[in-house]
């Protein structure tokens, strides 16, 4: 047996002889064939491989592909070409909203038969099914064996999850940016080509978060900064010179968050808040920190050791209150079952990605109902995000189900 992990799997020398089995977990690492990731997986000769994750497809039916090729070494789905065409097109199809009767039934159709064609090479396990397997298995006809261990011990109960959207208003600062943006030269340009509109939903999706996390010569083009755009250099700038309750009022969110943090302490519930931003998360943990609150965090630009020390103190210290983490650090591998409460900052285009991030405190281990505070803004690319995490969700379940 030799256990590995990612960042060392391309240093793995794999060729010298045939595994019997190669094991793999949080498979969705190699969604994407192309990547180096993948490719390196694939280098290492073995008679079976078994996957697993939790978030088999995240943006599209291409992903789930990716996933049976490399497990079946290419003899279930055919090509990827193939694949887009006579199962990924159609089944994608008859989910938009425009989609006919007929390709709405097509769409059906396709989609029950990839299904069972999968079907004998993917288990699934909900958190659910786990718990109705552990109280009968002989009645949920399963024949997988009870979850218990040798001397008897039960797997702690699944508590319940509610997950609420909070829709919250732009500020007035923000809404007098955001109707500037649209309407500046550059956005008016970019509607008139085909160039990427990429860098500019960006710039939308930060200021939605906070107008200063937008770069300093965007800020003092639109106002909100009052030195010199001959003076900028284009990067973001410092707001230590800005007062906490200026940061406060120029977002929307952030006087939401401060109201339900300061609720949420006050009824002794701890709290994971995850953003995409490490400069939200500076502007976040300033402030909480000025008002007294005990908290921690951890993002990408920590060390592996010191972020353990943290959750570890997190997960043993009652006195800390909030966690700030970075979704895509914070939303892999952690359990943080101390926290009962988890706030979604800022939705990300993949919806796997939030769904990871909630998971660290809603898992098998956690003794109290968990809720789930989603902050979306109103009238905003936000809502543009929010209804493509839906489209996503039911592109990949839809027929996984």
């Amino acid at each position: 047996m030799m256990i590995n992990n990612w960042q060392q799997l391309s240093s793995l020398n794999g060729r010298e002889f045939t595994w019997d089995y190669l094991l793999l977990d949080e498979a969705h690492k190699i969604k994407t064939i192309s990547s180096k990731t993948a490719k390196c997986a694939s280098a290492i000769p073995a008679k079976h491989r078994i996957l697993l994750t939790g978030t088999p497809v995240q943006n599209n039916l291409q992903e789930m592909w990716s996933l049976f090729n490399f497990a079946c070494q290419g003899s279930l789905l055919g090509t990827a070409k193939t694949f887009k065409m006579e199962y990924e097109n159609p089944i994608t199809r008859a989910r938009e909203k425009d989609a006919t009767p007929a390709e709405k039934a097509l769409g059906l159709r396709i989609s029950e038969n990839l299904m069972k064609i999968i079907q004998p090479y993917f288990l699934r396990r909900t958190k659910e099914n786990v718990q109705l397997m552990q109280k009968s298995p002989q009645e949920n006809g399963s024949e997988v064996e009870d979850c218990r261990s040798p001397e008897g011990a039960q797997m702690p109960s699944l508590t319940r999850k509610n997950d609420l959207i909070v829709w919250v208003y732009l500020s007035a600062v923000q809404e007098d940016i955001y109707h500037k943006f649209v309407s500046s030269e550059q956005v008016q340009e970019l509607l008139q080509t085909k160039r990427s509109p990429l860098v500019q939903l960006t710039n939308l999706k930060k200021l939605c978060d906070h107008p200063r996390l937008l770069s300093r010569r965007i800020c003092q083009q639109l106002g909100l900064d009052g030195s010199s755009v001959d003076e900028d250099d284009g990067t973001s700038h410092d707001v230590s010179h800005v007062p906490d309750e200026d940061l406060i009022q120029e977002s929307g969110k952030l006087v939401f968050l401060l109201g339900l943090l300061g609720k949420l302490r006050e009824e002794g519930k701890r709290t994971l808040v995850f953003s995409q931003s490490r400069r939200m998360l500076d502007i976040i943990q300033r402030i909480l920190t000025n008002r007294g609150f005990a908290c921690t965090r951890i993002d990408g630009t920590m060390a592996l050791p010191k972020r353990q020390r943290r959750i570890e103190a997190f997960q043993r210290r009652t006195d800390y209150c909030v966690f700030l983490l970075t979704t895509q650090v914070g939303g892999v591998g952690l359990t943080l079952t101390a926290a009962t409460r988890v706030v979604v900052f800022d939705p990300s285009w993949n919806p796997a990605t939030d769904a990871q991030a909630v998971d660290r405190a809603y898992r098998i281990g956690q003794t109290d109902n968990v809720v789930i505070y989603r902050l979306v803004t109103c009238g905003s690319v936000e809502e543009k995000i929010y209804r493509r995490q839906i489209f996503k969700g039911k592109s990949g379940l839809g027929t996984l189900l």
